[in-house]
């Protein structure tokens, strides 16, 4: 919708920092896009459930649910007969015991089958006429197959094995570049550059383009681009073509600032200085060489262009985006001589950006970003955050430099509320948009080389398709790549996977759950304590750098207590929770009988110094219990809500919206009448595709008049006429509604023979312009080249709250079985109150042959789910769907579900402290410092530079030992190669405290890593209880580079957090920036004085440790008292 109604997405831009704005990926992915297939039926099944009539009371249904070939799904409204014996107990249910359903997997998978399907008749079986792998399967491939839930298949033939697909269908999957290669005939030549390998044959060699190149002018010359930020042709002056396929073109109010970081971050990004800096892995010589030949080529064939085009423009706000409508303009053909400058691959690069942020290799990481969803988009379309989790590993560990931090951009106040959040939310609200980061850094586990590995990886980012209906979402992607985790390889043979509803011990769940484990990994200090398994670490050049605050974990201090009983946290799908038991010696850790057990928990003991055991993981089912015996141990639980139906809306999710209600039906309406909506006075749901069904009847074969007629009301979203098409360019006049199909019904078989859209003698409305009848929300059921009328429907408002009389002539259906109904569709935002019917009859001549009281009751309503068929083939891409999903079951790509929450309350018991045989188990430990927190859309940050320190008062909780601080940092930086760390004392002139040294962290390379963690144990002072100190962190080595801007002060970026005390002199948390005086120097000492960020401060956290009363100096310096 936001395509139709504003061309580039502005709403979406002025979301927030590093978005993107890929116009077409959106549209694509959203439900309304996914085209409906009418296969065959399978058995209906009953099940029971209490549905609310009118919102005054709960009446038992029995809703039979028929599966139409994997589209659409009937619910039969019903009276639950009063002798059914044993009641309700007594019926089917959709849902099977887990014991069953183990017995029904066990026996789906016997790998003893060893007969080949198409050796099925020679040994007497029947033949596997579905194609399923059973010999004997028949008719409508359902419960002959296995696909009932409630009954084993009864094929009349053992399972056997499919004849296997030919391999250029696994390539398509595992090998998507190669695979366009070949059915484009791309033939790279030698010496491509691999973002544009195989241009020349394709110009050379193939008709793609029909020889045609476009030409680009001379530098210095001026072409008119549209300036997507602010809509407006503008003149944009060719200023450079770097690396011979990058052109910079600047909008005519550029300033030679916008001019020169534009250009320097076109060098850095394919590596004019040649630096070993700039090369991300062996056998690459820039980020860009190394993002094509991981990810793929450019889209060059639908541009017939081998240049990407910078465009730095007026935006009026501080972003960059590429638009996949911009390359993608003539799908599946390539733009030709008459297309538009904007038909390219363009990026757009705010000059709001640059001026806030005037730092060539930030803007260069955001070219590598923005260009992976260029290359991402030739593919086809994804969900969003498959593709900006994608793009985000890609501008980070996929180039070799620091992962996106989570305190990038969008505030937050609370780790753990982000750390349970939803895995798919991408709001503000939800997780502060975190889901870039938290998506990059599971693509960055899977990609190390003991699991997927890059390749791999980036086939699963790049699992995208141009089929509408074949567009994945979540696990209909990741259950199929992640089998590769199970088997260690990639698979030999393509069969589709069946997605997992009942069981959490899944591919994809274990994958989630390994993952927190290994980020949780990185809060264990010592390597040499942490697991061995590379299932359980995040690559080797991030272990040493938490990507999460291991502070902010729920944190329980072995020497307060020696238990804990019944903790627990609400975690969303996919989200986690994480909890530190720290040094606790012979930990028992339980989770409760009662708990969820779609939330799975593994615990994390590191390894123990005094006792030499290693670390371990193990994994405790609900009612389970284990001890870590040894000394004292550094314990994590870790847990994910895994609900294998938590990313899928089944059977029990549906709430009815076509019902029987009393609401708003006043006037010629008496008594209830149907109604397709929510609630009283709510909006009715987006996404919805349901029809209110008449039963089948047998119309006359002579009639004086054959009509259908009814009483209808309704509150839709409003009309909206703004030039957009549907279907076979047909005018849309708006976007949710309804209309009135028949279905001409065979009488042999029950099968629908022919479906038609109906209009009512006083028409649909035209929209108030002419020839504009369409609605957008019933694209998601018929095809691009459906004739208008397939798209005709009300929409709008009939008045305020008017019923209306409508009239339909049946007269062409005369002597048929009929059945009609009125299809309801929404999309994905906005609405009304709904649709209401009433006084539904058909007449032939003065006869009623449907509409007495009772009639009123049998109409039923029907819901068409979008869900692509397992194994289907896109027609432009060659891509198969590779997950079968479970009859009645669809994606909640509208994230319904995002506010549901489980948990697994656990307990744990330890050695009593005054009985510890470790002392560590028995050392007091505090926190110190503030860990990140900021408003949604209120964030600070600070640039430190060379000779100055930010300093933070902090005071000893108890005679103690600093033993670890890290601080956070934002990985943009420029000329510096060490962040620095001294304890200094509070008192003027602030020098370093007795013993101490300063510390170093390095910082190498174009990035800084995000997080510098201080191993102070054998460093920090003894300090007395409630003495002050300053902790001070600065920039240690400066170290320049060729493509550093001239003039431009070396700079450390920090994130700030708040805290009260920052201007406060005598309290913790007091900051302040100094300049520490020069040894041998002679000159004044320097400071800003307290509170130099206004209420904030940096982000560091540091451990502190209790020491025995005899243990060492404390920790003043000699001549000068540290006082408060």
């Amino acid at each position: 919708k936001q395509l139709q109604r504003a061309a580039t997405h502005s709403a979406h831009r002025a979301s927030g920092q590093g978005g993107v704005m890929t116009a077409l990926r959106s549209f694509g992915t959203m439900p309304f896009l996914l085209m409906l297939l009418f296969l065959c039926h399978s058995a209906p099944r009953t099940v029971a459930t209490p549905v609310t009539d009118d919102g005054s009371e709960d009446i038992l249904r029995v809703e039979t649910y028929e599966w139409l070939g994997g589209e659409e799904l009937q619910m039969m409204t019903h009276a639950l007969p009063e002798d059914v014996e044993g009641g309700i107990d007594n019926l089917p249910s959709l849902r099977r015991s887990q014991s069953g359903s183990a017995a029904r997997r066990a026996e789906a998978s016997d790998e003893s089958a060893a007969l080949a399907c198409e050796d099925c008749e020679a040994f007497g079986h029947g033949a596997d006429a579905c194609g399923c792998g059973y010999c004997g399967s028949y008719g409508k491939c359902s419960w002959s197959c296995g696909k009932d839930l409630e009954r084993a298949p009864n094929a009349n033939g053992p399972k056997c094995n499919p004849k296997p697909v030919d391999e250029p269908l696994l390539q398509a999957i595992w090998e998507r570049p190669a695979w366009r290669d070949h059915r484009l005939d791309l033939k790279p030549s030698e010496g491509e550059h691999p973002c544009f390998a195989g241009f020349n044959h394709m110009i050379s060699n193939t008709d793609r383009c029909n020889g045609w190149v476009r030409q680009y002018p001379d530098i210095g010359s001026d072409v008119v681009f549209l300036n997507t930020g602010v809509q407006r042709y503008s003149n944009f002056t060719l200023k450079a073509v770097v690396g011979g396929h990058i052109n910079v073109w600047l909008e005519e109010n550029s300033s030679p600032l916008h001019e020169d970081i534009s250009i320097k971050a076109a060098n850095i990004y394919t590596n004019q200085y040649g630096i070993d800096e700039l090369k991300p892995a062996a056998g690459s010589g820039s980020w860009m060489e190394h993002e094509c030949k991981v990810m793929g080529s450019m889209p060059f064939m639908y541009t017939c262009s081998d240049r990407i085009n910078i465009l730095v423009q007026e935006c009026q706000v501080e972003n960059a985006w590429v638009m996949q409508s911009d390359y993608l303009r003539n799908f599946p053909g390539p733009a030709d001589a008459n297309s538009s400058a904007n038909f390219d691959i363009v990026f757009y690069m705010c000059q709001e950006l640059l001026d806030r942020t005037p730092n060539p290799y930030a803007a260069a990481n955001t070219f590598a970003h923005e260009l992976a969803h260029v290359i991402q988009g030739g593919f086809g379309y994804s969900f969003n955050t498959m593709t900006e989790g994608g793009a985000t590993w890609l501008e980070g560990p996929l180039l070799h430099l620091a992962p996106r931090p989570m305190i990038y951009a969008w505030g937050f106040r609370d780790w753990n509320r982000i750390n349970a959040a939803h895995f798919y939310a991408n709001t503000k609200e939800w997780n502060s948009r975190k889901f870039y980061q938290i998506h990059a850094m599971f693509l960055t586990y899977l990609a190390q080389p003991e699991l997927l590995g890059d390749d791999f990886t980036s086939a699963l980012q790049n699992y995208q398709s141009f089929e509408r209906a074949n567009v994945p979402w979540g696990r209909s992607a990741y259950d199929y790549f992640l089998q590769m985790l199970e088997t260690g390889e990639k698979p030999h043979e393509f069969h589709p996977v069946t997605m997992e509803t009942e069981s959490s011990q899944n591919a994809f769940a274990t994958a989630l759950l390994n993952y927190r484990v290994a980020i949780a990994a990185q809060c264990i200090v010592d390597p040499a304590l942490r697991p061995t398994e590379v299932k359980y670490l995040m690559p080797e050049q991030l272990r040493d750098h938490p990507f999460w605050d291991c502070t902010s974990y729920q944190t329980f201090w072995s020497a307060l207590s020696s238990s804990v009983e019944g903790a627990s946290a609400e975690i969303h799908y996919g989200g986690a929770a994480v909890f530190r038991l720290v040094a606790p010696e012979n930990a028992t850790v339980s989770v409760a009988t009662d708990a969820d057990p779609r939330v799975r928990t593994k615990v994390l003991a590191a390894g123990s110094k005094s006792s030499g055991h290693g670390a371990e993981v193990r994994e405790l089912l609900p009612g389970d219990s284990t001890t870590f015996e040894g000394g004292a141990r550094e314990i994590f639980v870790v847990q994910v809500n895994v609900d294998p139906e938590g990313e899928l809306i089944g059977p029990s999710d549906r709430p009815h919206l076509w019902k029987r209600s009393a609401y708003r039906c006043t006037g010629s309406c008496s008594g209830k009448a149907w109604w397709a909506g929510a609630g009283e006075g709510e909006q009715y749901p987006p996404n919805q595709l349901s029809a209110l069904r008449s039963p089948v009847m047998q119309l006359p074969t002579e009639a004086d008049k054959l009509e259908l007629s009814f009483d209808a009301m309704w509150d839709m979203e409003g009309l909206y006429v703004d030039g957009s098409t549907v279907g076979s360019g047909c005018v849309a006049k708006g976007y949710d509604g309804v209309q009135v199909r028949v279905r001409v019904v065979s009488e042999v078989d029950g099968e629908t023979t022919e479906l038609v859209v109906v209009s009512p003698e006083s028409g649909y409305g035209d929209g108030g312009s002419p020839n504009t009848a369409a609605l957008h929300a019933l694209r998601s059921i018929y095809g691009d080249d459906s004739p208008c009328s397939d798209f005709e429907g009300w929409t709008g408002k009939s008045g305020d709250f008017a019923w209306t009389s409508q009239l339909f002539d049946f007269s062409r259906f005369a002597g048929k079985n009929i059945s009609f109904e009125l299809l309801f569709a929404s999309d994905s935002a906005d609405g009304g109150e709904g649709f209401w019917v009433d006084k539904i009859r058909v007449h032939a001549g003065g006869s009623l042959i449907f509409g007495d009281g009772s009639d009123a009751d049998a109409m039923t309503e029907h819901v068409f789910l979008m869900v692509p068929k397992a194994g289907d083939v896109g027609k432009d891409d060659g891509v198969p769907v590779v997950t079968v999903l479970p009859e009645g079951y669809e994606f909640d790509r509208s994230l319904a579900k995002i506010d549901r929450t489980l948990s697994a309350p656990w307990s744990a018991q330890w050695r009593a402290p005054t009985l510890a045989v470790d002392p560590e188990a028995s050392l007091g430990r505090a926190y110190l410092g503030w860990s990140y927190a900021a408003p949604i859309n209120d964030t600070k940050t600070a640039l430190l530079h060379p000779g100055q320190e930010a300093c933070m008062r902090l005071a000893a909780p108890f005679r103690g030992i600093l033993r670890t601080a890290t601080l956070f940092t934002l990985v943009d930086k420029m000329g510096i190669g060490s962040v620095s760390l001294a304890i200094r004392s509070v008192g003027a002139p602030h020098p370093l405290l007795s013993g101490t040294k300063m510390l170093f962290s390095a910082s190498p390379g174009v990035a800084d890593p995000g997080t510098h963690r201080f191993d102070l144990e054998s460093r920090s002072p003894v300090f007395g209880e409630a003495e002050p100190f300053f902790l001070c962190i600065g920039i240690g080595e400066e170290r320049a580079l060729p493509a550093d801007p001239e003039g431009t002060l070396p700079f450390l970026h920090l994130p700030l957090t708040n805290v009260s005390s920052a201007g406060q002199e005598h309290l913790p948390g007091a900051t302040k920036l100094i300049v520490p005086p020069v040894p041998k120097e002679e000159r004044a000492f320097q400071t800003t004085g307290f509170d130099p960020w206004h209420g904030h401060t940096f982000v560091i956290r540091a451990e502190f440790v209790a020491v025995p009363e005899s243990t060492g100096p404390t920790s003043s310096p000699a001549g000068v008292k540290s006082t408060g």
